[in-house]
């Protein structure tokens, strides 16, 4: 639990400097109620519904991530390189 919890807490420091760092704002109902901070539980959470898809042909084999809006990649490319590229996203400069 309190790997976890540390987990939490790295995402939620790496995300607040990063967006204000870049003045950067996502949207209220990732924050929590009655504060203007954001929670990484509710972060989190809005990535519920992407999916991976394994494409299998003869000797060629790929995958595909499924459902990303724009709030999941404005996210990921806040975090950082090692997330993009766990999304195949490509790299911001």
């Amino acid at each position: 639990m309190v790997l976890c919890l540390l987990v939490y807490r790295f995402a939620e420091h790496r995300l607040r400097t990063r967006l204000a760092e870049r003045e950067q704002a996502i949207p209220k109902e990732t924050q929590q109620a009655n504060r203007d901070s954001y929670h990484a539980a509710l972060v989190f959470q809005c990535f519920e519904g992407i999916e991976l898809l394994h494409v299998h042909a003869a000797a060629l084999s790929t995958s595909i991530v499924l459902r990303l809006q724009p709030l999941h990649l404005q996210v990921l490319v806040l975090l950082g390189a090692p997330y993009q590229h766990i999304y195949h996203i490509p790299l911001s400069g």
